[in-house]
């Protein structure tokens, strides 16, 4: 059986969604949580628990990297870093998804008198 590694597609929606809040910029768990929500339109929310694990994941694939921002320990918080290997497969995954769109919309028009 191949690894999430190996073979990492099609990724979770959770994961999806966590690559590409990333893919804009650094950001902290709670700031992944609001830009996940700004870019679906309140379409799709994540919460601490399926974020938090799913970063766990991130990390442990090496494709997103951790580390902390403030003046000391008590007002530090991890913040979080799409990397290259982050960045291939969200790549990878975008192009796969625009394929599955492509022969949808494909499929559609030759029968364009089918409901969706």
């Amino acid at each position: 059986m191949k690894s999430a590694e190996d073979n990492p597609l099609p990724l979770s929606p959770p994961i999806l969604h966590i690559l590409l809040a990333l893919s804009a910029g650094d950001l902290h768990g709670y700031g992944i949580m609001l830009t996940v929500a700004k870019q679906s339109g309140g379409e799709y929310k994540i919460g601490p628990g399926t974020l938090y694990d799913n970063i766990r994941k991130l990390l442990n694939l090496k494709w997103i990297d951790e580390s902390m921002e403030g003046d000391g320990e008590d007002s530090a918080r991890r913040v979080y870093h799409l990397n290259q290997k982050g960045r291939a497969v969200l790549v990878s995954e975008t192009e796969r998804l625009a394929q599955v769109l492509r022969e949808a919309r494909r499929c559609l028009k030759l029968n364009p008198g089918r409901q969706a």
